[in-house]
């Protein structure tokens, strides 16, 4: 918008108490006012640009005008800030007032008259000023004046003395007075195809968008059954409905995954034993969601997805104590004595395994990026979640085996028949193959680990090619259309063109499936996604959110609007997009020019944009500064000027209050204010001849000169938009394709990127924006404080084992995770991006678990004087059961997320199973084969010659 700088601040991501951040910055702002140019307009601060509309609603109306439905959407404002909760209700879309004189050149010239003079006399003529009062001792007199404009035809009857004479006119001999709306429009709003007034609705902090939502919805049909008729009152955009959509699905999920993971641990383990162990897992939950809401960490598909997970997680410790109890008993030990070594043996084994997991997803907490916001409560609800599983497998679980594990007293203490069904056979075949495999790959440890790292290669290459997105798009049945017209269009052309591309879109017999839309004319509208930022402000910019029926519509939706507008709006350019999830749009990439050249680094620009053109499928090139626009050049020539007595003062004036028009005094009505402009008469306000033909009134001289006699007049080029980042004069070129993330475009031009880099001229440079360095910082974010937390898991690892070697065999065994996580997304067709990172580092806990759980075996093993290789053996074979049983009931409980195709964990969950499982199987193999060589473990006649310790 010319004349208009518009400044975004955005916060270091390690800073959370943004309001003492804002009001130092509203300070700073202050104290730099004064040394603003004249004329230049009070800064404006708008700290609410993070609110979130919870509910968008628009208001309607038939034969009503936009006043009166102002009137109205006043009103149901009022009633909105009755709901409980509610912090702010904007109304958008309204347009204000205005009360017009306008005049015409010649008029004003023929009667001598100057429009200094005529502003004069209106404001002085309608003033509101009380004239004091009279006291006559026992009463009092106020004395009011009169003169304030009632109405439009008090306005026309304003006498306006002529110079140099005695005589007075009626205003409206001079000018046509009319009332009307500001020109051109500002931020218009519509639904549906009809001018609108649209709620933007937000909640205060700390609620529930479910419940607030239904409290608002219901306040909205109860304003609807009170309107008068001819008014409508409609919801545009509902966050509560997504919200419940999400959360109910999610939280669905997790119930499948609770019964999943039971109905697993029944089968596994026999009815009595499994229900010993499953019963810990509603007790975990119940304890974990309390814990939560302690610390008011809230329910949502974050946090309730991260259940999910952990859900597999959980039981890991109840099947260990329950399987060492039941093993203890069938041996022969006493029941008491059992209860005591189960806690005495297995307490600091399962925390330090516990702690390891806690601190692999550590580094979500602790990173300083913008993804935080979305993967904090994943590492929180782990935490969680972990630290009550432990709890309760340390105090619950024995007392439920000491209480109703039975085993036969005959035949030696043979299982009952519960455990003799079926996962007993089942582990019996699967110990005795596990068994055999187990000696051969020990038999042949180096040409086993060579094929290990031939797979691992592999997998880092496959890895590396594997297609990248940062965060997955969203599941909302919503498309977005961004409307651009060449840059200098006004708000009028925008408006024909959002209006015709309503009546496109809303047409029932080619879009089905368009449930209903909102548009906006000048702006963006509100912001009723958090990751949505919606546009600057500008008059050639539009806006327009069309809700789809259902979802399975949406690739349908997004495929035919965008050619439907693209065909029929030659002269404006549509971007369609659907919603994404994450900080940032995953599908953009965007390139940035710096330098001090702004002509330059515009140039440049254009070739990035034919550069980017050249990548198959690529749509929507366009930059951030726009088309040049032309401006008019008035060189006002100063010699001829002073001689007609004209100052470029007076033409600046003349110019700005001719054209765009002068607020010269207010008009009220009741509770309204609004101005009245005095400006020309449309058919010279929109004649660029009349430029030339405009009458300068000398103040000193006392007459009109025409502007050509003083002036010459030149069409020059200006840029449309000139944007700066850290004070760096910055063109950003943005393009997106149908079929690749910004994250695959970028190296298909990086080697020509670089070429033109390095081509540039002195101080000029290309730097890479957007979703692909919020991508490079979120990992960066992450992995900056994961040596902290390796570090510390060596530790605890070191304090367990009282050596080193023993936490690097179980470190040694990290990488392995890769292989099954790069079968897992080429399989299920996923994208790697930062929560698939975040399923690698679930994964690193959930092996160091598996690593952990078979050392500390073949120590116990070992104590009890059995040969080393035998010991190695017996203690990988009697620790394959519950490893298997947490990888199965882990993967099982991650099907749902899969299955279902959750929006935001499908990839994760699918690097989570079949990771897990492959990564358990190789774990199997590779941790006694390297312990074997580490210890220098051989099987000579069944004997084993152990290393030095």
């Amino acid at each position: 918008m010319p004349g208009t700088s518009i400044i975004h601040v955005e916060i270091q991501d390690k800073y959370f108490d943004l309001e003492q951040i804002w009001d130092e910055m509203r300070h700073k702002i202050e104290a730099v006012r004064n040394d603003l140019p004249e004329g230049a307009s009070a800064p404006q601060v708008n700290d609410d640009f993070g609110d979130v509309a919870v509910v968008t609603a628009a208001l309607t109306a038939d034969d009503f005008s936009m006043s009166q439905m102002f009137d109205m959407a006043q009103h149901i404002r009022d009633q909105l800030y009755t709901v409980k909760n509610t912090k702010r209700v904007d109304i958008l879309g309204a347009q204000p007032e205005r009360i017009y004189v306008e005049t015409t050149n010649a008029r004003l010239a023929e009667m001598g008259l100057d429009p200094e003079q005529l502003i004069a006399t209106l404001a002085d003529q309608n003033i509101i000023r009380p004239g004091g009062a009279v006291d006559t001792g026992g009463r009092r007199f106020a004395i009011e004046p009169t003169g304030q404009f009632e109405d439009l035809d008090s306005i026309r009857e304003t006498l306006i003395p002529l110079p140099d004479s005695d005589r007075v006119v009626p205003l409206q001999d001079i000018a046509t007075i009319k009332r009307g709306y500001l020109e051109p429009p500002d931020q218009k709003a519509y639904y549906n195809g009809r001018p609108a007034l649209v709620f933007s609705i937000a909640m205060l902090a700390g609620n529930s968008v479910i419940d607030y939502g239904a409290d608002v919805k219901k306040m909205i049909g109860t304003l609807q059954h009170d309107l008068p008729a001819g008014y409508r009152l409609d919801i545009a955009t509902y966050q509560a409905e997504q919200v419940a959509t999400t959360v109910y699905g999610v939280t669905v999920n997790v119930l499948q995954t609770l019964a999943i993971v039971l109905a697993v641990v029944i089968l596994f383990l026999g009815l009595r034993t499994g229900l010993i162990v499953g019963s810990i897992v509603p007790a975990v939950m119940l304890a974990s969601l309390a814990v939560m809401g302690f610390f008011e960490i809230s329910l949502q598909r974050t946090s309730l997805a991260t259940l999910v997970i952990a859900l597999g997680l959980l039981v890991d410790n109840g099947i260990v104590i329950a399987e060492d109890f039941k093993r203890r008993l069938e041996e022969g030990a006493n029941r008491d004595d059992v209860l005591k070594q189960t806690g005495d043996q297995m307490a600091f084994p399962l925390l330090s395994s516990t702690l390891t997991t806690i601190l692999v997803f550590l580094p979500l907490m602790l990173a300083e990026h913008v993804a935080g916001e979305y993967t904090r409560s994943i590492s929180l609800v782990i935490l969680i979640t972990l630290l009550m599983s432990w709890l309760l497998a340390m105090g619950l679980t024995p007392l439920l085996c000491y209480r109703f594990i039975q085993v036969d007293s005959h035949g030696g203490g043979r299982p009952t028949t519960e455990n003799s069904g079926f996962s007993e056979r089942l582990f019996r075949r699967m110990n005795g193959l596990y068994e055999r495999l187990l000696r051969g790959v020990m038999r042949w440890p180096a040409m086993f680990l060579v094929a290990m790292l031939a797979l691992l290669f592999i997998s880092i290459v496959g890895l590396s090619n594997a297609p990248a997105k940062f965060f997955p798009d969203s599941d909302r049945a919503q498309i977005l259309v961004y409307v651009d017209r060449p840059a200098g269009s006004p708000s009028t052309a925008t408006d024909d063109t959002i209006q015709h591309m309503m009546a496109i879109v809303g047409d029932e017999q080619r879009f089905p499936y368009v449930r209903d839309l909102a548009a906006y004319v000048g702006f963006g509208g509100p912001r009723f996604v958090l990751s949505l930022t919606p546009v600057d402000p500008a008059p050639f910019r539009g806006f327009m959110v069309v809700n789809i029926g259902e979802y399975e519509h949406m690739d349908r939706a997004e495929r035919e609007i965008r050619a439907a507008l693209n065909a029929e709006l030659p002269s404006a350019r549509a971007r369609v997009k659907r919603m994404f999830l994450g900080p940032s749009d995953s599908s953009q990439l965007d390139i940035q020019i710096k330098g001090p050249d702004a002509d330059y680094i515009y140039a440049q620009a254009s070739r990035i944009e034919s550069l980017l053109a050249t990548i198959p499928n690529t749509i929507d090139i366009r930059h951030n500064w726009e088309n040049r626009i032309d401006a008019i050049r008035v060189e006002v020539d100063q010699a001829r000027a002073r001689r007609a007595g004209v100052t470029s003062a007076d033409v600046a004036r003349s110019m700005s209050q001719y054209f765009d028009g002068r607020s010269i005094t207010e008009f009220r009505e009741g509770d309204d204010i609004f101005p009245i402009v005095l400006r020309a008469a449309d058919a010279e306000r929109h004649d660029l001849d009349r430029v030339k033909s405009l009458s300068v009134f000398s103040q000193s001289q006392g007459h009109s000169v025409p502007l050509i006699q003083i002036a010459d007049f030149t069409l020059v080029p200006r840029f449309g938009v000139i944007a700066r980042e850290d004070m760096a004069r910055t063109v950003t070129v943005e393009a997106r394709n149908t079929r690749l993330s910004a994250e695959d475009m970028l190296p298909r031009v990086q080697s020509r990127l670089d070429e033109i880099g390095t081509k540039l001229a002195p101080h000029h440079h290309i730097e890479i924006d957007g979703v692909v360095e919020d991508s490079a910082e979120g990992q960066a974010a992450l992995s900056a404080n994961f040596p902290l937390c390796v570090g510390a898991m060596l530790l605890l690892l070191v304090i367990q084992f009282n050596g080193y070697r023993r936490p690097l065999i179980i470190v040694a065994t990290l990488p392995l995770l890769v292989i099954g996580a790069v079968i897992g997304l080429y399989a299920m067709q996923a994208n790697f991006g930062f929560m698939e990172i975040l399923g690698l580092y679930a994964l690193a806990g959930i092996l160091l678990n598996n690593g952990i759980v078979l050392l500390d075996q073949i120590e116990i093993e070992r104590a009890k004087n059995t040969p080393a290789y035998n010991a190695v053996v017996a203690a990988c074979v009697r620790r394959l059961r519950p490893i298997m049983m947490t990888t199965i009931t882990t993967i099982l409980g991650l099907l749902p997320l899969i299955v279902f195709h959750d929006a935001l964990f499908y990839g994760m969950a699918s690097v989570l199973a079949f990771g897990l499982a492959v990564g358990t199987l190789l774990t199997l193999g590779v941790v006694p084969v390297l312990y074997c060589l580490v210890f220098r473990v051989r099987n000579e006649n069944n004997a084993a010659l152990a290393g030095s310790r």
